[in-house]
């Protein structure tokens, strides 16, 4: 057929065939109009609006408000034609419709029908078996560290001097703090978490919580930080000075 009869068809034709289709294999109009929405952004309210005004096939799709990003993953044969290959944008975009509602009268489950991305393989460290979502993600492996000089230990070897300066900057501040691993992280505790650290591939993570954080944000400037998290840089002297004051400010308003 033509590709500009199909986009002057009736909306509201084409919607009672597709409707139609699904009914006779047992599915439900509710299923139809989720189909439509989810591929185009219309309301329900809107959907029956054009499907009452005469609107042409291919001006619905022309007007649709918010067509859903993973409509790219609706492929294989509808009508004769492989969707994915389908040239012509506005045909293309009424052939994935077509192909969804074919799926649905043939049975498909509708998690299976609204396509969503696919969740990526986790990455399984070699050494430990721990599983990540992220490939090569930094972690800890073997058993967890009991001390804080045993997870310095455990840590590359140019952050292991960046961690001790920082673990002495925070313990001359809270001698009455407990040194404790909470988290895989070390951590100076006194009734709760005051303070932790960890080393990251450039930097060491300080966390203090965020409201320490907005307390030294005008002396924080020149390091990244991100709720609750100051970043300090294996490039730059570590501030030993701010860091004591950061640790004595947590223990102050714990």
């Amino acid at each position: 057929m033509n590709n500009d009869r199909v986009f002057q068809m009736d909306f509201g034709k084409v919607y009672g065939l597709l409707l139609d289709k699904a009914v006779r294999k047992g599915r439900t109009r509710e299923e139809v109009d989720q189909i439509v929405c989810w591929l185009t952004g219309y309301r329900p309210e809107q959907l029956e609006a054009a499907r009452s005004a005469a609107v042409p096939y291919g001006d619905f799709f022309r007007n649709a408000p918010r067509p859903n990003p993973n409509r790219a993953l609706i492929r294989g044969v509808v009508c004769g034609v492989r969707v994915e290959e389908i040239e012509d944008p506005l045909m293309r975009e009424i052939r994935y419709l077509d192909k969804l509602v074919d799926e649905l009268a043939k049975g498909k489950a509708m998690e299976k029908i609204l396509r969503a991305p696919e969740e990526p393989e986790p990455w399984v460290c070699p050494r430990c078996g721990r599983s990540f979502r992220r490939a090569g993600q930094s972690h800890y492996c073997g058993q967890p560290p009991e001390t804080i000089e045993d997870y310095i230990a455990a840590q590359p070897e140019q952050a292991r001097d960046y961690l001790r300066q920082v673990n002495a900057a925070i313990r001359a501040s809270l001698p009455e703090a407990r040194e404790k691993i909470s988290w895989s992280m070390p951590t100076y505790w006194k009734g709760r978490n005051l303070i932790q650290f960890a080393a990251s591939r450039r930097h060491i993570g300080l966390y203090p919580g965020p409201e320490a954080v907005a307390a030294f944000a005008d002396r924080l400037t020149e390091y990244r930080t991100s709720k609750g998290t100051i970043q300090l840089p294996y490039s730059k002297p570590l501030p030993l000075e701010l860091i004591g004051e950061i640790a004595k400010w947590c223990e102050q308003n714990a």
